[in-house]
Protein backbone atom coordinates (compact mmCIF):
# COMPACT_ATOMS: atom_id res chain seq x y z
CA UNK A 1 0.00 0.00 0.00
CA UNK A 2 1.45 3.31 -1.14
CA UNK A 3 0.75 6.28 1.08
CA UNK A 4 0.63 9.63 -0.68
CA UNK A 5 2.18 12.17 1.71
CA UNK A 6 -0.18 15.01 0.76
CA UNK A 7 -3.28 12.84 1.06
CA UNK A 8 -2.03 11.60 4.42
CA UNK A 9 -1.62 15.19 5.61
CA UNK A 10 -5.10 16.11 4.36
CA UNK A 11 -6.65 13.19 6.21
CA UNK A 12 -5.50 14.90 9.42
CA UNK A 13 -6.29 18.47 8.34
CA UNK A 14 -9.18 18.66 10.83
CA UNK A 15 -6.58 19.10 13.58
CA UNK A 16 -5.16 22.14 11.80
CA UNK A 17 -8.64 23.43 11.06
CA UNK A 18 -9.45 23.42 14.77
CA UNK A 19 -6.98 26.31 15.14
CA UNK A 20 -9.17 28.41 12.84
CA UNK A 21 -12.20 27.56 14.94
CA UNK A 22 -10.31 28.76 18.02
CA UNK A 23 -9.47 32.03 16.22
CA UNK A 24 -13.16 32.46 15.42
CA UNK A 25 -14.09 31.83 19.06
CA UNK A 26 -11.56 34.46 20.19
CA UNK A 27 -13.10 37.03 17.83
CA UNK A 28 -16.63 36.22 19.03
CA UNK A 29 -15.59 36.44 22.69
CA UNK A 30 -13.88 39.79 22.08
CA UNK A 31 -17.08 41.07 20.48
CA UNK A 32 -19.18 40.07 23.47
CA UNK A 33 -16.55 41.51 25.79
CA UNK A 34 -16.61 44.83 23.93
CA UNK A 35 -20.41 44.91 24.21
CA UNK A 36 -20.20 44.20 27.94
CA UNK A 37 -17.55 46.86 28.50
CA UNK A 38 -19.54 49.38 26.46
CA UNK A 39 -22.68 48.65 28.44
CA UNK A 40 -20.90 49.22 31.75
CA UNK A 41 -18.49 51.92 30.58
CA UNK A 42 -18.39 55.20 32.44
CA UNK A 43 -17.33 58.32 30.56
CA UNK A 44 -14.03 58.64 32.46
CA UNK A 45 -13.09 54.94 32.30
CA UNK A 46 -10.00 54.87 30.13
CA UNK A 47 -9.07 51.34 31.24
CA UNK A 48 -12.18 49.89 29.58
CA UNK A 49 -11.41 51.70 26.34
CA UNK A 50 -7.81 50.50 26.48
CA UNK A 51 -8.99 46.91 26.91
CA UNK A 52 -11.34 47.31 23.95
CA UNK A 53 -8.55 48.63 21.74
CA UNK A 54 -6.24 45.82 22.83
CA UNK A 55 -8.96 43.33 21.88
CA UNK A 56 -9.15 44.96 18.43
CA UNK A 57 -5.43 44.35 17.99
CA UNK A 58 -5.93 40.70 18.99
CA UNK A 59 -8.76 40.46 16.44
CA UNK A 60 -6.47 41.87 13.75
CA UNK A 61 -3.87 39.19 14.52
CA UNK A 62 -6.59 36.52 14.35
CA UNK A 63 -7.67 37.90 10.98
CA UNK A 64 -4.11 37.81 9.68
CA UNK A 65 -3.79 34.18 10.78
CA UNK A 66 -7.03 33.33 8.97
CA UNK A 67 -5.77 35.12 5.85
CA UNK A 68 -2.59 33.03 6.00
CA UNK A 69 -4.78 29.93 6.20
CA UNK A 70 -6.68 31.02 3.11
CA UNK A 71 -3.40 31.54 1.26
CA UNK A 72 -2.27 28.06 2.29
CA UNK A 73 -5.50 26.67 0.86
CA UNK A 74 -4.31 28.01 -2.49
CA UNK A 75 -1.15 25.91 -2.15
CA UNK A 76 -3.26 22.86 -1.38
CA UNK A 77 -5.45 23.54 -4.42
CA UNK A 78 -2.37 23.85 -6.66
CA UNK A 79 -1.24 20.42 -5.47
CA UNK A 80 -4.70 18.85 -5.89
CA UNK A 81 -4.88 17.94 -2.22
CA UNK A 82 -7.62 15.56 -1.19
CA UNK A 83 -10.71 17.49 -0.01
CA UNK A 84 -9.18 20.95 -0.31
CA UNK A 85 -12.45 22.42 -1.65
CA UNK A 86 -14.38 21.43 1.46
CA UNK A 87 -11.76 22.85 3.80
CA UNK A 88 -11.44 26.03 1.73
CA UNK A 89 -15.18 26.69 1.82
CA UNK A 90 -15.35 26.07 5.58
CA UNK A 91 -12.42 28.40 6.21
CA UNK A 92 -13.86 31.02 3.87
CA UNK A 93 -17.19 31.01 5.72
CA UNK A 94 -15.46 31.30 9.10
CA UNK A 95 -13.26 34.12 7.77
CA UNK A 96 -16.18 36.11 6.33
CA UNK A 97 -18.25 35.77 9.50
CA UNK A 98 -15.20 36.72 11.58
CA UNK A 99 -14.64 39.81 9.45
CA UNK A 100 -18.27 40.88 9.88
CA UNK A 101 -17.99 40.43 13.65
CA UNK A 102 -14.72 42.39 13.61
CA UNK A 103 -16.42 45.29 11.80
CA UNK A 104 -19.22 45.23 14.38
CA UNK A 105 -16.62 45.28 17.16
CA UNK A 106 -14.93 48.31 15.59
CA UNK A 107 -18.30 50.08 15.46
CA UNK A 108 -19.00 49.26 19.12
CA UNK A 109 -15.56 50.48 20.21
CA UNK A 110 -15.56 53.65 18.10
CA UNK A 111 -19.12 54.76 18.84
CA UNK A 112 -19.44 57.19 21.73
CA UNK A 113 -21.83 56.21 24.47
CA UNK A 114 -24.50 58.87 24.84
Amino acid sequence: MVVEPLNDVMSHFRFVFSAYVVLFIIIVLNFYKSLHIRKNLQRDNSVGKLIQRFDLVIDIFCGLAMAAGLMFQGVLADNNALGHNTWFMALLVISIVSFIIFVLTVIVVRKDKK
